[in-house]
């Protein structure tokens, strides 16, 4: 078994069978996000943008248009099992996007309650960590190129550390191109944010009047985006020596285990137990469909 994927299960079973101190909750904190945005900004001098330029402008296109599509797709999943509008995109917004970082962003453009988005990211998290657990497993059996399996699970997996977990295994390259692809994603909160409140109708009684939302660029798109593409650039105009390179995917493999070990210690498998029939119901099916979807468009990229 991988590290990544160790470090992810050793996480989830010291966080589910033991009480942590409160004390830990910053370290736990700092591994799964500042040590992974470090990791992710040092494998940026490590990416090869050529198979992205072989595919043009065509695979952003395909990207903008998933995440739109899938929105939309899984905001009408949720509403047909019975789940409320702010939940439903809540959920839409975090399986389409990035998973946490999309449902915090659009939380507050649709005034959602408190309970909706902790058990959104809670049971997404689960969810999300378990399929990043397998999909390396199924990876033999996809049929999938490295630049194909890539493309599949940027366009799939939630977030990027999970992305990394899900690709690292297979191949340097899938973590390239998967890393790249996730980032494009990532982009989408922006247009995420201004499309949540239009699904928000509220059909039982007339919504009151809801302030337009502010969307502040720095705030929605994490500041490890830019300096991933900035250093990925810097790599791929020859900027950075071989040696540098080398050194750098060392570095970001290292903190990516810390990363992977944080992720998992912020999992506590007895959530699940609180979680309603109907939000596993969506989550699953919207989960079901869009990797569905990107495996169709994984499988036409040569």
């Amino acid at each position: 078994m991988d590290p990544f994927t160790c470090a992810i299960l050793l996480g989830i079973c010291v966080r589910s069978a033991f009480h942590l101190n409160s004390s830990v909750e910053k370290g736990i904190r700092l591994s799964s996000s500042g040590i992974l945005e470090i990791a992710v900004i040092l494998l940026g001098f490590t990416v090869d943008f050529s198979g992205l330029i072989e595919s043009g402008l065509e695979l952003v296109g395909i990207v903008f248009l998933l995440v739109l599509g899938m929105i939309l797709a899984c905001f009408t999943i949720c509403r047909a099992v019975g789940i409320g509008e702010e939940m439903a995109i809540l959920v839409a917004c975090g399986n389409s996007i990035c998973g946490n970082a999309a449902i915090a962003a659009v939380a507050p453009a649709i005034k959602a309650r408190n309970e909706d988005v902790a058990a959104a990211i809670s049971f997404s998290a689960i969810l999300g960590v378990l399929f990043v657990i397998g999909l390396p497993y199924l990876a033999p059996y996809l049929s999938l190129s490295d630049f194909q399996y890539g493309t599949f699970a940027g366009l799939t997996v939630y977030a990027v550390p999970q992305v990394v977990a899900a690709t690292a295994p297979v191949s340097l390259a899938s973590a390239q191109i998967g890393t790249t692809v996730k980032l494009l994603r990532v982009l989408m909160l922006v247009p995420a944010v201004l499309i949540a409140p239009v699904l928000l109708r509220n059909r039982a009684q007339p919504a009151p009047r809801r302030p337009a939302p502010q969307v502040f660029l720095m705030k929605v798109v994490p500041w490890f985006v830019p300096g991933f593409l900035i250093a990925a650039l810097m790599a791929n105009l020859g900027f950075v020596p071989a040696t540098l390179s080398n050194a750098s995917s060392g570095a970001s493999h290292i903190l990516f285990v810390v990363a992977m070990t944080g992720l998992g210690l912020s999992v506590d498998m007895r959530v699940v137990l609180k979680v309603g029939p109907r939000l596993l119901s969506g989550i699953t099916g919207s989960l079901f469909v869009i990797t569905a979807v990107s495996y169709l468009i994984a499988r036409s990229f040569a």
